[in-house]
């Protein structure tokens, strides 16, 4: 079995099964550069245990330029694994060192990247030449839609490409269904956000649009925390829809997923969202979802399943919302649904394996 690294920054509950699925791959170490990154505040204890089969590895000695983490140890780390294979996440300091160290150590190396178009199409600055510089020797790169596979295509035409969406496994959501309580017993029909509570989501144009329309039996659930928590509890008093709105705080494990299992549909009003997560978290459980059109989700939103909309046009959002609330059906008393997500898990993570297939 071929040795391989994987550098990434933290350990994130959505990237567990991935890893795991890697590990049945490849000889895997999982070397985490950036643990400590502000706003995740996930219980690595529990999530370390879920990992199955892998080396973990972090790496803590260094300082940081700005937000840039640089990191001492990687080239003893590389003598000692000697791997076939090196995966790194995103255009960091670490990955400009580890297409230095290649040639040396002789290994293949991929990138992977939650880049959307518009991110892709607007590099710029240090990430444009850090991006330039570690693709000129990378042998690879695995995307997370055909709209950016399509870009790198043109742009650095010597890659390889795959596309791996940010994705769980269904079968370990699934599997924590019977924990599930109903967190919200008292009939409201209840939307549902979750994530962190900071600008950038457009939580304020969430609270400004549900106050807008006519809501009337529901319930706004916001899961999670962060910075903008207090400005947006004075927003929905001052807006008086305060009673209407729950800050739920800060969830985990089943707790966390128990929500999507109660709410008649999820909402993702982000003004920007690489991904998101939340969006395949949504589906697996059965939860429709309303999506803003500028997340790199985008892909697992169809007909079937979610309304995507502008949460920058007020008008386009107040109609989206009505929409949502019209055509997704009461949920009230929580339980299982059908799943609505159409991509495949073993499909997707499989790109980790055939992207160096033919490597000899």
């Amino acid at each position: 079995m071929k040795k391989a690294i994987y550098f990434f920054q933290y350990l994130p509950p959505w990237r567990v099964d991935v890893f795991n699925r890697m590990a049945e791959y490849y000889d895997l170490t999982v070397v985490f550069f950036n643990a400590e990154q502000e706003g995740f505040t996930y219980d690595r204890k529990v999530l370390l245990s879920k990992l199955k089969g892998i080396d973990v590895r972090f790496l803590t000695k260094g300082f940081s330029v700005g937000s840039r983490p640089v990191r001492f140890g990687i080239p003893a780390l590389l003598k000692e694994i000697r791997p076939d294979v090196v995966f790194v996440h995103e255009y960091s300091t670490v990955s400009v060192e580890l297409s230095l160290l290649k040639r040396r150590f002789g290994y293949r190396l991929y990138l992977t990247t939650s880049d959307t178009v518009d991110m892709a199409e607007s590099s710029g600055g240090l990430k444009a030449a850090a991006r330039g510089f570690v693709l000129r020797r990378a042998e690879g790169i695995v995307l997370y839609s055909r709209p950016v596979e399509a870009f790198y295509k043109t742009r650095f035409p010597w890659l390889k490409t795959g596309i791996c969406p940010n994705i769980q496994n269904p079968e370990s959501l699934l599997a924590m269904r019977p924990d599930f309580k109903n967190p919200l017993p008292d009939g409201s029909r209840v939307i549902l956000y979750m994530g962190r509570l900071v600008d950038v989501k457009g939580l304020d144009l969430l609270l400004d649009t549900f106050a807008a329309v006519e809501h009337a039996g529901y319930r706004l659930v916001l899961v999670g925390e962060g910075r903008e928590r207090e400005p947006l509890q004075r927003q929905a008093e001052r807006l008086e829809i305060a009673s209407d709105v729950l800050f739920a705080g800060f969830q985990f494990g089943a707790k966390l997923y128990e929500w999507y299992d109660r709410a008649d549909f999820f909402v993702l009003p982000s003004r920007f969202e690489p991904f998101g997560a939340v969006v395949n978290e949504s589906l697996v459980l059965g939860c429709p979802v309303l999506a803003s059109k500028y997340i790199g989700a985008l892909g697992f939103i169809n007909d079937r399943n979610g309304i995507v909309f502008d949460p920058l046009d007020s008008e386009a959002f107040r109609s989206a919302l009505s929409s949502a609330m019209a055509r997704f059906p009461s949920h009230s008393g929580g339980g299982p649904r059908e799943g609505l997500l159409d991509v495949s898990f073993d499909e997707a993570v499989k790109t980790f394996k055939t992207i160096d297939d033919d490597a000899k």
